[in-house]
């Protein structure tokens, strides 16, 4: 094996997986990869219990209590009755930036600013005046999370006050997603919520939602999400790195506190109507010890998120699904160095396969990307399995798409082999039929390079009617080369040829003349067993018709078999003329040659008797060139 090229394969590797690494082809598909990796982990999920209830305000709720947004006072109401039930902690998936506008203080404030008209509402308690302030007492009486936005655009709502049980100090060894602006609850909402929450989430680049950030830095404050938000308003959470501990459960996080989401068994949450909680009408005791979030799936109220091709849920189920995965222990995370990792593992067993492919050691190199993808598929279902995703697809990818170069310049290189092997078998088989002809030949020493001339006249007389487009459906790239490599064989009969015949000086009595005749069908028997089990092979078929029928005659008078016309074979009517036009300029034991001017004439006086009459047409054209061969190719 030679350096320089073992060299330039590594090279080669180095240069195919910078440009995959660069493309952005790996993060786009390790996204799928992960996806079906999932769904195959997925199978083994044992059942587990969820502990969220989402209370949805949904289609038939808006349709009882009218159109959103509703009163504080009738939210109060809901917030009360779900606290009763003693639930462990409630999320709102809804944020409240403005005042209730149908709060009587309110309304007081809207017709004396827009008509300049003071009225009046008679019998109305003080306490009953401003519906947030009712709303805010139920907040501080129930442990309720409300929601914010975080992002980089301003929001109008201005200042926000932010509460500090649930909020944590910004640190600068830990990395999260900065945002400038808040969207937030009035204040008076919000001071009296047990905690707050984002509830930002972003898609992956194919627009599929999978993962969401934990904690997002807000200025010097650090916001946990709206589910985690929920989680920590019981219990304290606990940050120590990338792990994370809060009633009971520990977890580890990605990048920028990333993590991905099991939403195998969001359908198993119970979800209660709004309207059903406000009346008692269904059983609320399904609400005791469990996490409530309270959100809407109507139409035009909520952000959908497409987690598959096919399937979207509310806002509220992805707060609901980090709930239920933190309590179950199904949070999956995806560590930012086994990126790495997984993709130089992939480049060195490439570098492998380059040295396998240098030493043309196939079997090894298929067996080692075999084994190397089915280990990584296997890992990562394990991996997932234990909620870690190793990144497969930075491993996959590459080295799917490097195999598959790889197996291209296997291609190539094996179809040069396979020309170089078919060129070398055909100078082969070639030398073997001159050789097989030649046995003939040396025993009528007066024939000399017979063979090798009429064979060159035959390719004169097919590539001029190649060239002129005649016969285009026969005289293909294969005929013609096949035809003249059979040229030769076109005497071979004549082995079985007595040497007192063969060799005569005289000419041939008319019993000898007949004997000398069977040269035709004793080459037909030889090459027709040759022809057993090879039925399809055209080449036997070519130098079957050219050693039978090669001194039939145009108008029938020839032999073996007195065939006329096209009757005969294309490739006899070719060796005809250039075996007799041979023989005319050839010197025999038994005779001078003639001369080139008087073989061709007696070809072309041969013309619709003995020849084909397109043939010799063809003949008078490139008969300058047969006198080329013959003069080139000599005793």
């Amino acid at each position: 094996m030679k350096k320089s090229t073992l060299l330039l394969g590594f090279l080669f590797t180095f240069v195919i997986y910078a440009a995959v690494f660069y493309s952005g082809v790996i993060e786009y598909y390790d996204l799928k990869v992960y996806d079906y990796t999932y769904k195959v982990a997925d199978l083994y999920k044992k059942e587990t219990k969820a502990p969220v209830v989402i209370i949805d305000i949904d289609e038939k709720s808006l349709a009882a209590l009218g159109q959103w947004p509703w009163s504080r006072v009738v939210l109060a109401n809901l917030v009360k009755s779900i606290g009763d039930q003693k639930p462990a902690s409630i999320g709102f998936d809804i944020i409240f930036p403005e005042y209730d506008k149908t709060s009587p203080k309110e309304m007081l404030s809207f017709y004396d600013r827009y008509f300049s008209t003071k009225i009046k509402i008679d019998g109305l308690p003080n306490e009953l005046m401003d519906n947030d302030k009712l709303f805010a007492q139920i907040l501080k009486e129930t442990r309720t999370v409300l929601a914010v936005y975080l992002s980089n655009k301003i929001h109008p709502n201005g200042h926000c006050f932010i509460p500090e049980n649930n909020i944590l100090s910004s640190s600068d060894s830990q990395k999260y997603h900065e945002a400038s602006y808040m969207l937030c609850n009035i204040q008076e909402l919000q001071k009296e919520a047990s905690g707050i929450g984002f509830i930002n989430s972003q898609r992956d680049a194919d627009g599929l939602f999978r993962r969401t950030s934990l904690f997002i830095k807000y200025h010097d404050k650090v916001i946990p999400s709206l589910g985690l938000a929920t989680l920590s308003s019981v219990d304290k959470l606990n940050v120590a790195d990338d792990k994370i501990s809060v009633l009971g459960q520990s977890f580890h996080t990605g990048e920028n506190a990333e993590v991905l989401l099991d939403f195998h068994n969001t359908k198993d949450y119970q979800v209660l109507s709004a309207v059903d909680v406000l009346t008692g009408n269904t059983d609320l005791t399904k609400l005791r010890g469990k996490f409530v979030l309270i959100g809407t799936s109507a139409v035009g109220l909520h952000d959908r998120y497409m987690i598959s091709p096919s399937k979207t849920i509310p806002g509220v189920f992805v707060h609901a699904a980090l709930i239920d995965n933190i309590m179950n222990d199904n949070l999956k995370y995806q560590p930012e160095n086994l990126k790495k990792v997984s993709f130089f593992i992939s480049m060195f067993l490439s570098l492998l396969l380059v040295y396998l492919l240098i030493k043309r050691d196939y079997l090894k190199l298929f067996i080692l990307f075999t084994s190397a993808i089915l280990i990584e598929c296997f890992l990562g279902v394990y991996y997932l399995d234990r909620n870690i995703y190793i990144s497969s697809g930075y491993f996959l990818i590459p080295f799917i798409i490097y195999f598959f170069i790889i197996n291209l310049i296997v291609i190539i290189i094996d179809y040069k082999d396979r020309q170089k092997f078919i060129q070398d078998l055909v100078k082969a088989h070639s030398a073997t039929l001159d050789s097989m002809a030649l046995v003939a030949e040396t025993r009528d020493t007066d024939t000399g390079a017979h063979i090798v001339r009429t064979k060159n006249y035959v390719a004169l007389l097919v590539d001029h009617m190649h060239t002129n487009k005649m016969c285009k459906d026969r005289l293909t790239k294969n005929y013609r080369d096949l035809i003249f490599r059979a040229a030769p064989l076109h005497d071979i009969g004549k082995v079985g040829i007595p040497d007192k015949i063969l060799q005569k000086p005289g000419k041939l009595t008319e019993e000898e003349f007949e004997i000398m005749k069977t040269h035709t069908t004793l080459g037909k028997n030889i090459i027709e067993h040759a022809i057993e089990g090879n039925e399809e092979n055209e080449f036997l078929q070519i130098a079957y018709n050219i050693a039978y029928y090669h001194h039939e005659k145009w108008n029938g008078s020839g032999y073996p078999v007195g065939l006329k016309k096209e009757e005969i074979p294309l490739e006899a009517r070719l060796m005809a003329i250039s075996d007799v036009y041979d023989a005319l300029i050839s010197r025999r034991c038994y005779k001078e040659g003639f001369t080139y001017e008087e073989a061709e004439q007696i070809i072309i006086e041969g013309r619709g008797t003995h020849f084909d009459p397109v043939l010799v047409d063809i003949f008078i054209e490139i008969k300058e060139k047969f006198k080329e061969v013959a003069e080139r190719i000599i005793e």
